[in-house]
């Protein structure tokens, strides 16, 4: 393989991965659109900013602290049992 051949495939996928999270934020933080990147904390009757102090802060990579963060008794009331067993699952593979 050619480096520079690696080079701009690493360079197109790096500008895809930044479009694609602007996108993402900028749509997750339209009124409205609750529903679809947060259907799970609305359904549950939870606010889906939680644990962010403005609607606004809320970013893409919030995931990573609640995921480390969360309990298993807290996944399977979020997600569901499905989710526990995949964790579960991943864990042991590593």
């Amino acid at each position: 393989m050619d480096f520079s051949s690696f080079l701009t495939s690493l360079i197109t996928s790096f500008v895809i991965f930044v479009v694609l999270m602007i996108l993402f934020s900028w749509l997750s933080r339209r009124q409205g659109n609750e529903v679809i990147y947060y259907p799970n904390r609305i359904l549950k009757g939870m606010d889906p900013y939680e644990g962010s102090s403005r609607r606004h802060t809320r970013n893409p990579f919030a995931w990573i602290y609640e995921s480390l963060s969360s309990s298993e008794a807290d996944i399977i009331n979020i997600s569901g049992v499905d989710s526990a067993v995949y964790f579960v699952f991943l864990s042991t593979g590593t």
